[in-house]
């Protein structure tokens, strides 16, 4: 899957599971039966259910790669501290990944 591609599953799997803000996946949720795949997601979780099936899976190259893509165009330290910003929310993360997906990658 292209780093574009792996953008564009991102979002659909935020747009279909929801987005969450400080861990992978919503544990919370998961706690009442609901798979992790099909849980509420940050934006690596997300990226690792879709490259990956499981939002656990986040140690890969491929997921480090897009992670890099991301956060080149943030002005925050890590996606991870962007994503708790107070006032960020589902939309700029969806936002966030489909200009990335859209700009062209050298």
């Amino acid at each position: 899957m292209t780093p574009r591609e792996a953008l564009d599953a991102a979002a659909a799997v935020i747009e279909a599971n929801g987005f969450c803000r400080h861990y992978l996946w919503d544990t919370a949720q998961a706690a009442t039966g609901v798979p992790p795949e099909f849980c509420r997601v940050d934006i690596i979780g997300a990226l690792a259910v879709a490259l990956h099936g499981s939002p656990s899976l986040v140690a890969s190259p491929e997921i480090r790669g897009v992670e890099r893509l991301l956060a080149a165009r943030i002005s925050a330290p890590s996606l991870a501290a962007w994503c708790s910003y107070p006032g960020v929310g589902k939309r700029d993360v969806l936002r966030l990944l489909r200009t990335t997906a859209a700009t062209p990658t050298p």
